[in-house]
């Protein structure tokens, strides 16, 4: 009898380490689906194009540097001299031979970007494929020929696009690289843009899919190629500039499928070249046209070269980023807040007093939570 009992116990010990570990498997599944890596706290971001290789450049990685950014996203336009190893050249001396450097090829780039460009200087492919690997990074396909690349790195979903191939062919790739289903920070990043996504006097050159595709999984979206810097408010739809009726402050983003917000950050360091405002005028805010605009920085409102900085993981939420426009004079011209997958405004009212609870046992979300499955564990 007392041996039936022993074994009896011990059946029911091992199913119920079975169940144990059925469960734990099936709970870090979930944990995993449902909470992707996030950047680490403070991770800054610097995003610029149109820099060319000289002095204006070399002010604006200075300002990089002395912002102690993390990471650096180039949206084209390059070193326009097709000098591919001066350009990395400055970037080694001021920000470091492995600064994770990454970028997407602009129009005055194409002949020195393919891996096989044959320039004495290099090809920009190259540089960026080594750039990739001493970061640890590693692109959905090492070949950058195509012009287009995606990357994971730090918490942040990057994927680069070109703007020589086939639009359709990009709309593509985008809309393959990037999930609609996780709650993580995504990036677009490309040089042109659409004539009613800037304020100067660029055509439209990209077509609207390669937008719509990224708002529909709430990334962000990253361009130059006008010589100035803008951004627009939350925006439902970037063809027709609507704002976002539940999230329309100029000052506070809302990212989420289905919504986000556009930026032109192009005062790279270009000599001689910071355009003005021709759209959408007034020069002052409120702007014109949809009053989609949120900040707009050109020759008009007296710019100069500069960066759009956005730190990921502020204020010890990982879904909160706060992004903001400085130039090398020290002018911040826009500052602003980014919510991931908010669905509502960010909070704005005054908080007022409220008597203090009696605290209650919570549970680490970290841990497993055992009171599901044992509802007698406290």
């Amino acid at each position: 009898m007392h041996t039936k009992k022993m074994h009896s116990a011990i059946i029911i010990l091992v199913s119920l380490a079975l169940v144990i570990a059925v469960s734990l498997t099936s709970y870090a599944t979930d944990m995993q689906n449902n909470n992707p890596e996030m950047p680490p706290p403070n991770f800054t971001v610097a995003f610029i194009g149109d820099s060319g290789w000289e002095a204006g450049f070399e002010a604006v990685l200075n300002l990089m540097k002395d912002e102690g950014v993390d990471l650096v996203l180039h949206q084209g336009d390059l070193a326009y001299s097709s000098n591919a190893s001066g350009f990395f050249g400055k970037i080694d001396t001021i920000l470091g031979t492995d600064f994770p450097y990454l970028a997407s090829i602009g129009n005055h780039d194409t002949g020195s970007w393919p891996s096989n460009c044959g320039r004495a200087n290099g090809c920009y492919a190259n540089f960026l494929t080594a750039r990739m690997a001493a970061n640890g990074i590693v692109p959905d396909d090492p070949d950058l020929d195509d012009e287009k690349y995606a990357v994971t790195y730090q918490g942040l979903r990057i994927v680069f696009i070109g703007q020589n191939g086939n639009l359709e062919e990009f709309a593509q790739f985008l809309n393959d690289q990037l999930p609609v289903d996780d709650k993580a920070w995504k990036i677009c990043s490309m040089h042109r843009t659409q004539k009613e996504l800037q304020v100067g006097d660029k055509s439209s050159q990209m077509g609207w899919d390669v937008f719509h595709n990224c708002f529909n999984v709430g990334a962000i979206v990253a361009t130059a190629h006008e010589h100035s810097y803008s951004r627009t408010r939350t925006l439902i739809n970037p063809e027709t500039q609507t704002v976002d009726a539940v999230c329309p402050d100029a000052d506070a983003v809302c990212l989420d499928n289905g919504k986000s917000f556009v930026f032109v950050s192009g005062l790279g360091g270009e000599e001689g070249r910071i355009d003005a405002q021709s759209r959408c005028l007034p020069t002052t805010f409120p702007y014109g046209c949809n009053q989609e605009w949120a900040s707009i920085y050109t020759s008009s409102q007296g710019a100069n070269f500069g960066a759009l900085f956005i730190t990921f993981h502020v204020d010890g939420d990982p879904y909160k980023a706060r992004g903001y426009f400085k130039d090398i004079d020290g002018v911040v011209a826009d500052e602003f807040t980014i919510t991931l997958n908010s669905n509502e405004p960010p909070a704005t009212a005054t908080p007022t007093a409220t008597a203090t609870a009696t605290p209650t046992a919570t549970v680490d979300p970290t841990e497993y939570p055992w009171h599901i499955l044992f509802p007698f564990i406290r």
